[in-house]
């Protein structure tokens, strides 16, 4: 039970971090806090929880941002996962491979809710879109990852 609580408030937190912060989007890209959230969870709790904590915060994600329902869930679900499966595979206190991970599920995220809106014909293709902006998201991404990386270390009392 107090795990769930802990996942409603990081979820409700990081939600409104997502609206307010970059709802209307940067001009230079945006920060996924959505997807920080469930590689961080993954990472931690295993591939299982990262599959239904990406399940959940990918619908939530879809409900108030998707015009179909379902594409964010099957995106951060695959994202989950994978986290997972590299977590259990590697060294899990290895803060360089946190770090690549986020960039390429970053990445794969960017191109996976692509490649699934020009499936439905929610939006064309764009090579452009998926240069410089989704290429951008992921360096944010692994900022941000990296800071709470950090905090989190402080926090269980390990310096880095």
């Amino acid at each position: 039970m107090k795990k769930l609580a802990v996942f409603a408030t990081l979820t409700t937190i990081v939600f409104v971090l997502q609206v307010a912060v970059v709802g209307g989007g940067i001009k230079w890209g945006r920060p996924d806090f959505l997807l920080i959230l469930v590689v961080l969870w993954a990472w931690e709790r295993g591939w299982k929880e990262g599959l239904l904590v990406g399940f959940a915060i990918g619908l939530i994600n879809d409900i108030f941002f998707s015009p179909l329902l379902g594409l964010s869930a099957f995106s951060l679900c695959l994202v989950g996962y994978l986290t997972g499966e590299i977590r259990e595979r590697v060294y899990e206190e290895n803060v360089l491979l946190l770090l690549m991970t986020v960039g390429i599920l970053s990445l794969l995220d960017e191109f996976t809710l692509s490649l699934l809106s020009f499936l439905f014909h929610f939006s064309s293709l764009a090579m452009g879109k998926l240069t410089y902006l989704a290429l951008l998201a992921p360096l944010y991404n692994c900022g941000l990852a990296f800071l709470i990386f950090v905090v989190r270390g402080f926090w269980k009392g390990r310096v880095y």
